[in-house]
């Protein structure tokens, strides 16, 4: 990982499965995915005191997220895929996804059967984050597009109402939202 805007990061390896083959190819990633440091020109310092701590090992990193490295064709298709497959985990508070809700800030595929994705939560100090973990493992790996799961908790840019798509503003007025 390299230093950038001193974000502050949690990585979490989140499951392991057995070896596959993609097999189908898939439209291309959503736009309304970024990375991290085109969604807002914010505060570069972070208060890490209030990060939950993460799960699996992991320790909180000052160097911020890691880096999206050269992808195929085929690594875009799966990290579309593995996109799509964030659509089933819900933010519990909220009780909208994870993608529409603007937490997912960057997905990729690393050696062909990792998948990473930067993400964070609507405040550093949540505690349901081994929730979301358990539910984005669930969602993603039991379609069997990639071996590894990893989720990299990032605290900046910090989200913000800005970051929800239309289609999750959409969904907040229906659940009675003033969005």
């Amino acid at each position: 990982m390299t230093t950038d805007n001193n974000e502050t990061t949690a990585t979490n390896d989140v499951v392991d499965s057995p070896s596959h083959t993609a097999t189908s190819p898939a439209p291309e990633p959503a736009q309304d995915v970024q990375q991290p440091d085109d969604r807002s020109s914010e505060s570069e310092s972070q208060d890490t005191a209030a990060a939950p701590a993460p799960a699996n090992g992991s320790s909180d990193s000052l160097s911020g997220p890691a880096q999206k490295p050269p992808q195929s064709e085929e690594d875009f298709e799966l990290a579309s895929d593995v996109e799509e497959y964030l659509r089933d985990v819900i933010d519990p508070e909220l009780g909208i996804n994870v993608v529409d809700l603007g937490l997912v800030y960057d997905i990729w595929i690393e050696n062909g059967n990792t998948a990473v994705v930067n993400m964070t939560l609507t405040s550093p100090a949540c505690p349901l984050t081994d929730m979301i973990e358990e539910q984005a493992a669930a969602a993603v790996m039991t379609h069997d597009l990639v071996e590894k799961l990893t989720i990299n908790w990032v605290w900046m840019p910090p989200w913000g109402p800005q970051m929800i798509t239309e289609e999750g503003r959409e969904q907040l007025r229906a659940l009675g939202f003033s969005v």
